[in-house]
């Protein structure tokens, strides 16, 4: 018996190049978003000290909200202003939202180092009726990522 074998049977192959266009568009998206964040805080001459060396920004908690205080006292995240009441609610929110999860906001106060210390003062009183008991002032010491701990009033 004779078996008829065809030795030009095509072989399967794969054709990767939409893989990886799909790759280098989420690379360029990723790359746009991460410097939309840089982009959206406002520039601040931040006090002076050192700062925590334990703390590590971002990295300690789920989640966190950077509030930039202006000297005028204009409270801002991400580049939107917002009334002190109003930001007050909106971070307690989130962090009644993070805490049903099972994660930690850290919030995350950028002030000017021109910003009168009422200013300030105001701030932290309104996060702390709504229940924020404890923030993080940034600092630009030694790296500009640098934090010393704050709560509840001055730090």
């Amino acid at each position: 018996m004779r078996f008829n074998r065809n030795n030009d049977m095509p072989e399967a192959g794969f054709d990767i190049t939409s893989m990886i266009d799909v790759v280098l568009l989420l690379t360029i998206f990723f790359m746009m978003s991460s410097q939309f964040s840089r982009i959206s805080q406002r520039n601040l001459d931040l006090p002076r000290q050192k700062g925590d060396a334990n703390a590590r920004p971002d990295a300690s908690s789920d989640a966190a909200v950077v509030i930039d205080l202006e000297t005028d006292g204009r409270l801002s995240v991400a580049g939107r202003s917002y009334p002190l009441e109003r930001l007050a609610t909106l971070v307690a929110i989130d962090r009644q939202k993070m805490e049903r999860s099972g994660g930690i906001l850290d919030v995350i106060v950028r002030a000017d180092r021109a910003t009168p210390a009422p200013q300030l003062q105001r701030l932290a009183a309104a996060l702390s009726r709504e229940g924020v008991a404890t923030w993080r002032l940034a600092t630009s010491g030694e790296t500009s990522h640098s934090t010393q701990r704050g709560g509840g009033g001055l730090p």
